[in-house]
């Protein structure tokens, strides 16, 4: 028994009448009456009682029919949410991302990408660069948005979606908070809060060299896992440091943002994901963000 039998079945159940029955499924009529027998055949019982001018349904033909339209019902059903699957439209899609730089960006990408598919069930977590790498390699995320990542992770792509200048930022009442630029140099004999290493490898590494590069070793006093609360330790007093542009998203109270003349060579962010991910909806995200990197760029 296959389908094409109960679309058959049911066309004739419908019109009771093999003429135009055939005529609606674009086939012979003897074609149609020889695919109803062999359906009967299968059944084991009658499913239509036939006479020169009238068709009707047996007992076994009425319940036949139902499950008929139910199988076929499935059938249509299963055909649409595969198709839909294929396009992204349904499906778990996890993302990792940190704060700073996406504050602004993902939460359009998260709103378009919703009305495009509404039925993909999307799962947030802000996490550091290193938590991301680790977690994408793990499968915990699909989709990160982190700086570059070190080298050894050959099962991981990334692409670069904008590189984000750098700005030094102090207390408010800091004397270099009146300027309208400020030189790394002048920074030299300024302690230091700065994100911990291990949370940011590459953007620690980044901000010491460029102070070695000016001839001077940064004085850290403080390190911290989070940006936010670097903030809070430049704004209560403990340090300056010096941090990608995106960070002004999270904090302007207390705290001047101070641009860097010469400036430093700006840091990447990076959207990464597992080579092996080749789910639907990570995707149509991909294909979202790609599309919308002009505006991105722009922002």
């Amino acid at each position: 028994m296959e389908l094409r039998h109960l679309r058959y079945f049911v066309a004739v159940a419908t019109e009771l009448n093999f003429s135009r029955a055939a005529e609606g499924l674009w086939i012979a009529q003897p074609a149609l009456s020889k695919q109803i027998a062999d359906l009967e055949r299968e059944i084991g019982t009658p499913l239509l009682h036939r006479t020169k001018r009238v068709v009707q349904l047996t007992a076994a033909g009425e319940v036949f029919l139902d499950h008929a339209r139910t199988i076929l019902a499935a059938s249509d059903q299963a055909k649409e949410d595969a198709l839909r699957a294929s396009r992204g439209e349904t499906g778990r899609l996890s993302i990792g991302f940190f704060a700073a730089p996406m504050m602004y960006l993902l939460p359009e990408l998260i709103r378009q990408f919703r009305e495009a598919s509404p039925e993909v069930a999307i799962h947030m977590r802000e996490m550091t660069p290193d938590q991301q790498l680790v977690a994408l390699e793990s499968g915990e995320i699909d989709l990160a948005f982190t700086r570059p990542l070190p080298e050894g992770h050959p099962q991981v792509e990334t692409k670069t979606l904008f590189s984000e200048p750098f700005f030094a930022v102090v207390p408010a009442s800091h004397p270099l908070g009146s300027r309208s630029r400020v030189r790394l140099t002048d920074l030299s004999r300024e302690s230091f809060v700065l994100l911990d290493r291990p949370a940011a490898p590459g953007l620690y590494d980044h901000v010491v060299a460029a102070c070695l590069a000016c001839d001077y070793s940064p004085h850290i006093v403080q390190t911290a896992d989070l940006m936010a609360t670097v903030l809070t330790l430049v704004a209560a007093g403990q340090g300056i440091s010096i941090v990608p542009d995106g960070v002004r998203n999270l904090r302007r109270e207390q705290v001047v943002f101070v641009p860097l003349s010469p400036a430093m060579k700006p840091i990447p962010l990076v959207m990464a994901w597992r080579k092996s991910a080749i789910a639907p909806p990570v995707t149509a995200f991909k294909k979202l963000v790609a599309e919308s990197l002009p505006k991105l760029r722009g922002r």
